[in-house]
């Protein structure tokens, strides 16, 4: 059965208004024409301009950050968009570039990639020649770390099983995470890696990892939504550094004073509680069109007031990250503020924020990572902040994700909301306090505070087929002795 972008991962796309009769055709973009701009960021994700524009910049990161070969990118990345008549990405080693196109052959998107900033989808009005036009930013140099034992380095502590000697017992938790089956809401999830670390007042220990065939240690994938919570990180970090207040008013200056946007705080925008317009999850003009997160995220008017309505939407979350570029009016610093301040102290040296092409992160979704730079980011979490002695983040500021929203109170058997991060402690078998990241296709890093314990969950969960995260968490929890 041939799958396309499912309609399912975009809600709301249709809910348009009279602004959208303005806004820009997706078909009707030529060369230097306008910037191409849609309401909200949201496309139709059937367009052949956007998915030329998923296989291209999808195949690129894959690529050229995590070392795929088309052949398997297609089997992966693309199996959604695959069947459909669509020429295979052309990639471009020397160039450093992907080219795709749709089949009659009206559009070529092209993503180009650079060391620092990963991938960027160019806008539709854009050639090859505005390539040198990208941001970028000269980071550090990863050190070598194949001899540093995880999770200060790469160096494995387990077995070739895989699984800590004294916790053999995980094996079966193992086989029914990458069975496809047993954690599924439909059959047919497919789990690329499971890791589950202890974190005790000794250290941290790796007790199981495994990984698909095509997988690995440096071969990792897109985060989607998990991304939001590392971004939640990021604003911890910068409230900490007295850049910000997390009650306070967002500063966005896009909106003019009187303007009622203006009172929407930090917090709100956490809690995906915004009171803003927005296509919800439905981000496709940004993600896979090209269009500049600032004309899409601050562009939407006020639907209900800030702080009495909880709706997902990606736009929320990429106003975070707007207004860190805004705070600290030097575009260089703000290219380095992930890396310098979270990802590689924590040793996170294989993962990449990526941008759009005027130098924005794409913070709600477009972060490509490793499971073990998950895993860090993971014990970062479970150790309340603080890393190797040295606090990070706020002190509370891990229970503040993990409280549920004030627009979204807690309902049994259900997953909850925090701030940029999910509450699974409503659900069978799971201890109070737990919460995950929650990315689209099953990225997952659950922290489970009153065991100690971390699980990685990483998948390429087709369109329409979720993964069930706490079933998973439950399992582990188990075997390990827990009981909530």
């Amino acid at each position: 059965m041939t799958r396309g972008l499912s309609k399912k991962m975009f809600p709301g796309w249709r809910v348009m208004t009279a602004v959208v009769l303005a806004a820009l055709s997706l078909t009707a973009i030529a060369e230097n024409a306008a910037p191409y701009q849609t309401l909200g960021g949201a496309a139709d994700p059937e367009d052949p301009m956007i998915i030329a524009g998923y296989r291209a910049i999808f195949t690129c990161s894959a690529h050229f950050l995590m070392n795929r070969p088309l052949d398997d990118i297609k089997r992966v990345e693309l199996v959604d968009v695959e069947g459909r008549g669509f020429p295979d990405p052309v990639i471009d080693q020397q160039r450093q570039l992907v080219i795709a196109k749709d089949p009659g052959g009206k559009f070529t998107r092209i993503a180009a990639f650079r060391e620092s900033t990963g991938c960027t989808i160019l806008p539709p009005n854009w050639t090859e020649s505005d390539i040198p036009r990208l941001p970028s930013v000269s980071l550090a140099p990863a050190p070598d770390l194949s001899k540093v034992p995880f999770p200060a380095g790469d160096k494995s502590p387990l077995p070739p099983s895989g699984i800590d000697r004294r916790h053999e017992a995980l094996e079966i938790v193992l086989e029914r995470a990458f069975d496809g089956v047993t954690h599924a809401k439909k059959r047919g999830t497919v789990t690329t890696s499971v890791l589950v670390i202890r974190v005790t007042a000794r250290g941290e220990h790796l007790l199981a990892e495994r990984y698909r065939p095509g997988f690995g240690v440096y071969t990792g994938y897109r985060t989607w939504s998990t991304s939001k919570s590392i971004t939640a990180a990021l604003m911890g970090i910068a409230s900490y550094k007295g850049l910000l207040q997390l009650d306070a008013p967002v500063a966005i200056p896009e909106w003019p004073q009187g303007d009622p946007r203006r009172a929407i705080t930090y917090e709100q925008l956490m809690w995906m509680s915004s009171g803003l317009y927005s296509g919800g999850a439905n981000s496709a003009a940004v993600y896979f069109g090209g269009q500049d997160v600032i004309s899409a995220a601050t562009g939407t008017p006020l639907e209900v007031a800030p702080g009495t309505r909880w709706k997902y939407a990606n736009n929320d979350t990429l106003l975070l990250m707007r207004s860190l570029r805004h705070i600290l009016n030097d575009d260089a610093r703000y290219l380095r503020f992930p890396y310098e301040e979270l990802l590689h102290p924590l040793g996170m040296y294989n993962t990449r924020m990526e941008i759009d092409h005027q130098g924005n992160f794409i913070a709600s979704s477009q972060t490509y990572t490793t499971a073990r730079d998950l895993a860090r980011f993971g014990i970062l979490l479970a150790r309340d902040g603080v890393h190797k002695g040295k606090r990070l983040l706020p002190e509370g500021f891990v229970k503040f994700l993990s409280t549920p929203a004030p627009t979204k109170p807690p309902i049994p058997n259900e997953w909850g909301y925090g701030a940029q991060t999910w509450l699974l402690d409503t659900m069978p078998g799971v201890p109070k306090g737990t919460f995950t990241t929650f990315g689209n296709k099953g990225q997952y890093v659950s922290v489970v505070p009153a065991a100690g314990v971390v699980v990685v969950r990483t998948g390429v969960d087709p369109n329409g087929i979720e993964y069930k995260q706490d079933q998973l968490v439950s399992e582990v929890l188990q075997v390990l002795g827990y009981r909530p």
